[in-house]
């Protein structure tokens, strides 16, 4: 399966070290990588659209189980075709009621523009033949509900459209989405409950 991210605002996966002037730094080599997005995908599935804990788990893998599904890291394209642009940026905290600045409290942080990205998520183990599609589904579902991506989200960064381009997203899929979400077992695609309510939900994102 291939994905497309589209950037709307600045983002940031910081690497939790400092260093050429930041406090807060970013991977030159893997700014999108790929344990960011299986993770922001596994947050939108579980908590966004809450799908059942059994499919999530089988999915992304939990403690006792591996996914059977491998994430790449993500390619990305910058502001004007070349490549992403890393700036620093400045963050102070005011102090009430002085409304001055604390001591110590300016932080320079790393953050990337980017337009577009792309990143694909493949079958890398065993599925049992008859849950193939709720597999798919889950995954199909989690990409196209995730909003944000990285750190200082609240803040403004890291805002995103995500969306699958193979195969593409469908009413198909918002359908097999809502049965799985409903506890209706795998769910098959282009069968099942109508698309009531579709664009109403987690799953409809877009």
């Amino acid at each position: 399966m291939k994905f497309e991210v589209v950037f709307h605002t600045p983002f940031r996966v910081a690497t939790g070290h400092a260093g050429d002037g930041s406090d807060t730094t970013v991977d030159r080599a893997a700014l999108l990588p790929a344990s960011s997005l299986k993770g922001v995908m596994l947050s939108a599935a579980r908590d966004l659209l809450q799908l059942p804990k059994d499919w999530v788990g089988k999915v992304f893998g939990t403690a006792w189980q591996a996914s059977p599904w491998s994430w790449s890291d993500a390619h990305l394209t910058g502001t004007r075709g070349g490549d992403p642009q890393i700036r620093s940026r400045a963050r102070i905290r005011i102090e009430e009621p002085s409304l001055t600045v604390a001591t110590g409290a300016l932080l320079i942080a790393d953050e990337v523009l980017a337009v577009r990205a792309e990143f694909a998520v493949d079958r890398i183990g065993w599925i049992e033949p008859g849950d193939v599609e709720a597999h798919e589904t889950v995954v199909l579902a989690a990409a196209r509900a995730v909003t944000a991506i990285g750190g200082d989200r609240r803040r403004g960064l890291g805002w995103v459209t995500v969306t699958p381009t193979e195969p593409g997203w469908s009413q198909v899929h918002v359908r097999a989405a809502i049965e799985l979400a409903h506890g209706n077992g795998a769910a098959e695609s282009g069968s099942g409950a109508e698309s009531n309510g579709a664009e109403s939900t987690g799953a409809a994102h877009g």
